[in-house]
């Protein structure tokens, strides 16, 4: 499971767009910093502190991270399942660790990428933001649980590549409409997103959010393991 989990690492790591993303959260949070300072008294309902530049490296990973994780994750199963690199993989390990290793090595390149970024903070922040660091890193497992499930349930890339990235953004929208909607509906949808459980005041019920990725890889462990290779 380990070297599946530093295979899946290294295979998104030594590319360029590991570089682009670190930079793009560093950028996009100390050019949101100043914009968010105005809103200091808002900045409880995203469960972080009165810190500006905490608010934008939660910020960034709320909006953008769901589009991130589905553009580089939606075919970490199906398309090796397509040129049949998985067989040979699961003649070494068994199907469970496969779908556990592929999630520890995404998991792993996303918190390296957002240490790197707040590391890179610390000149402007005068300080390393764990909390958010530990809720940022909490909220992307459940789009990386979601990429996993379906590259498992779907076999062609090409619609898993539409479909995940058409679910990111409408889970974003309806994620964050949620938080200031009273229809009981999006209320009620709410439940199911992460978005309901960083808007409210106490920080540690974002730990809730871990379930969700669980039934996801659970749930893409039963299919995976009915799947014909």
């Amino acid at each position: 499971m380990l070297a599946i989990c530093f295979r899946e690492f290294r295979s998104m790591f030594k590319s360029i767009r590991s570089f682009i993303i670190i930079g793009a959260i560093f950028g996009v949070t100390v050019g949101s910093a100043k914009l968010v300072s105005n809103f200091q008294t808002q900045l409880g309902k995203l469960g972080v502190n009165d810190s500006p530049y905490a608010a934008g490296l939660l910020i960034i990973i709320l909006l953008a991270s769901p589009l991130f994780v589905s553009t580089l994750s939606h075919n970490v199963i199906n398309e090796e399942v397509k040129t049949r690199t998985i067989r040979f993989i699961a003649t070494k390990t068994s199907r469970e660790k496969i779908i556990l290793g592929k999630f520890l090595g995404i998991l792993f390149f996303w918190f390296t990428c957002i240490f790197v970024a707040s590391l890179l903070l610390i000149p402007f922040s005068k300080t390393f933001h764990y909390l958010e660091l530990l809720q940022s890193v909490i909220f992307v497992t459940y789009f990386i649980g979601l990429c996993i499930a379906l590259s498992t349930i779907i076999s062609k890339p090409g619609i898993t590549s539409f479909l995940s990235m058409a679910l990111s953004i409408a889970l974003t929208f309806l994620g964050l409409w949620s938080m200031i909607s009273d229809n009981i509906y999006l209320k009620i949808y709410s439940y199911i997103t992460p978005y309901y459980y960083f808007n409210q005041e106490n920080e540690y019920l974002t730990l809730i959010v871990i379930i969700f990725p669980a039934i996801f890889l659970l749930f893409s462990l039963i299919i995976f393991r009915k799947k014909d290779l």
